[in-house]
């Protein structure tokens, strides 16, 4: 499936849903406009002192890619668009930044020519600390948080397709880490460079991999809530581990270096401990190193 095709399939879900981000649709006789491809900068300073910033990202559906290394500023990069009402709107105070798009009313009329739609996000943030809340609807997401100062992380999103790395260890400690999704797919790469001390994840039902490679620095909690899902939790040798299971239905497919049985699991090793706890509706349980 090409990257308009699954576009398509984002927005009929965005249809038949109310999505965070706030989008509407309507039926009327009109097709969407499309118009000339657009690019806009989307540039915010960086702050004053220290303090760290609460940076809110609204978008709606498309592809949205998120990096580190801003070559200036605390958020720097592009919006690509080609339909009216998708341009970003930034708002700046002293101690909070938004980046949204407004909410747009699609017009559709039969089946609409959403696959001609362009919307693409590429933002870079800088070095300064940060608490990231990212709420889009039905999107491509393209993450390497590897190398940003995450504070705090929040991302709340419809059906979507994420894959988000922390090739690089954070570069400050992270409270907490929550991760929401409705129907998906999600993958989350080098966890333990994240340097939380609590994760939080819920997904419908999905695809999602959960890699804690890196380097733990601090005993970390993780909290995993899922519908009927097929969910991989990978832990390297030697960082210890307790995985307790919350369900009866999970067929559990247990790898390598694990430990135990039913709804009880363990890696052993030395160092900071990773304490799972995984509540599953129904599904597959993989575990591996």
């Amino acid at each position: 499936m090409n990257r308009k095709t699954s576009l398509i399939t984002l927005l009929v879900v965005l249809a038949l849903s109310s999505l965070a981000c706030g989008i509407t649709l309507t039926l009327p006789d009109n097709a969407i406009e499309i118009g000339d491809l657009r690019t806009d900068t989307i540039f915010v300073p960086a702050p004053e002192g220290s303090d760290t910033t609460a940076v809110n990202l609204e978008f709606g559906a498309g592809k949205l890619i998120l990096k580190p290394d801003a070559p200036e500023g605390l958020v720097a990069g592009s919006a690509s668009y080609n339909v009216d009402g998708l341009q970003p709107e930034i708002t700046i105070s002293s101690s909070e930044v938004s980046i949204k798009q407004d909410p747009y009313e699609f017009k559709l009329g039969g089946l609409p020519n959403v696959n001609e739609v362009e919307n693409t996000w590429e933002l870079s943030f800088g070095t300064q600390p940060v608490d990231l809340d990212i709420r889009a609807g039905a999107f491509e997401g393209q993450f390497e948080f590897g190398g940003i100062a995450l504070e705090k992380l929040n991302v709340f999103s419809g059906a979507s397709s994420v894959e988000a790395h922390f090739s690089t260890p954070n570069l400050t400690s992270m409270s907490e880490m929550h991760f929401t999704t409705g129907a998906s797919s999600a993958k989350l790469y080098e966890l333990a460079n994240a340097n939380f001390s609590l994760l939080k994840f819920e997904g419908g039902a999905g695809d999602y991999t959960l890699d804690f490679s890196g380097t733990l620095q601090r005993d970390a909690t993780v909290e995993i809530d899922a519908a009927l899902s097929n969910v991989r939790i990978v832990v390297p040798d030697g960082i210890p581990t307790t995985l307790r299971l919350e369900s009866n239905l999970t067929n559990v497919n247990a790898h390598g270096s694990w430990a135990g049985g039913a709804s009880s699991y363990s890696l052993a090793g030395n160092g900071p401990t990773l304490t799972i706890v995984v509540k599953l509706g129904a599904g597959n349980l993989d575990l591996s190193n």
